[in-house]
């Protein structure tokens, strides 16, 4: 999604200087990625510990890029004493172990929900497809196209080499950790949708706000949606395993940003430039997914009674049900979990030739 607000002109790839007077020894480094999403903007804090927020993806071109900016410095990747990771994806995770086996005696830090999949990651993992087809099936997804997607997802899973590896974390982060820095500190929020332990870095003084993913210049992240370990929560009549639901997950933390209203000036994203505007970026956040929330309600009140998978096909006639389908579908279910939470939705369990799908209705 585009903002209205025009994002800073930033260099293509390479070393942006001190983006913010405020804090001079803070630099944005802008590194390439395979991806459509285009390049990731991880920042670098001068001072002792020398410290990298993300460090963009496992490549070539992206070690080429960051060890171009640090020779600008007159610094060395081997002088990295801190990594501070946002969340566990390719492109802020990626480079971590790189950076260690380049000969940096480094610190990892990262909030308590990303531990295991930063320590635990592999493309495998990363793709979750059992765990992912299990929940599809559940929405009512049919096993040939469960099928098909699985073939395509386990061809990228043999693309080498892979992205990202896994590292070891060091100090776990919580809501309402300071991290200090020569000069300044940032403030731990807590703020999953995207991933289950997102955090976002507060510098109070220069109301700077380094978001990751959680919010973009030019983009709003898609939520993540995954079963988690446990039993079925017994406050739940249809005993549904328990769940990640990213969607109202992120709603709520991006609706907590808004409460905070003033305390932020500026938005470090890693996506996208910077952003003068944090209020604005922060109202389109919410109301893209309002948008599709209420678009969802509208399609299952035209079919009365339908499980996700109905709702998908009504949304997107035209889309391809492969390529298109997954990140697509977690969004209806998302779309789902948060008309359930608040009772506009009603859900049960239907049985049918491929077994038990949750159908929804409007209440």
């Amino acid at each position: 999604m585009s903002h209205d607000t025009a994002p800073s002109p930033a260099p293509r790839y390479g070393l942006r200087r001190a983006p913010l007077a405020a804090l001079p020894r803070l630099h944005q480094l802008v590194l390439p990625t395979p991806w459509e999403v285009g390049p990731v903007q991880i920042y670098l804090a001068e001072g002792d510990p020398l410290t990298l927020i993300d460090t963009g993806v496992r490549s070539p071109a992206s070690r080429a890029v960051l060890e171009a900016a640090f020779d600008e410095l007159g610094l060395a990747l081997e002088d990295v004493k801190r990594v501070i990771l946002t969340h566990h994806h390719g492109d802020h995770l990626g480079q971590a172990q790189s950076l260690r086996d380049a000969g940096a005696d480094l610190e990892v830090w990262a909030h308590a929900d990303e531990v295991a999949a930063i320590e635990g990651w592999s493309v495998g993992s990363d793709e979750d497809i059992e765990e992912t087809n299990a929940l599809f099936r559940e929405h009512g997804v049919p096993e040939e196209l469960l099928a098909r997607q699985t073939e395509m997802r386990r061809s990228w899973r043999s693309e080498e080499p892979p992205l990202c590896e896994p590292t070891r974390v060091d100090r776990v982060l919580r809501e309402g950790d300071r991290i200090p820095f020569k000069g300044f500190e940032l403030e731990v929020i807590h703020a999953p949708g995207h991933t289950e332990g997102h955090v976002l870095l507060h510098e109070r003084q220069s109301g700077a706000l380094f978001t990751g993913d959680h919010l973009m210049g030019d983009a709003v992240p898609f939520t993540e949606t995954r079963v988690l370990p446990g039993a079925p929560d017994p406050a739940d009549p249809l005993a549904r395993r328990p769940r990640f639901r990213g969607l109202l997950a992120y709603l709520e933390s991006v609706r907590r940003l808004r409460a905070m209203g003033r305390a932020f000036r500026t938005i470090l994203p890693a996506h996208g430039g910077i952003l003068e505007s944090p209020a604005r970026v922060i109202e389109e956040a919410i109301l893209f997914y309002d948008v599709r929330v209420q678009r969802i309600e509208r399609a299952l009140a035209k079919l009365g009674r339908a499980t996700a998978w109905e709702i998908w096909q009504a949304l997107f006639p035209k889309a391809d049900p492969v390529a298109q389908m997954r990140t697509r579908m977690l969004m209806v279910i998302g779309g789902l979990d948060v008309l359930e939470h608040e009772g506009r939705v009603a859900t049960r369990w239907r049985d049918g030739d491929g077994g038990a799908v949750l159908v929804h209705a409007p209440r």
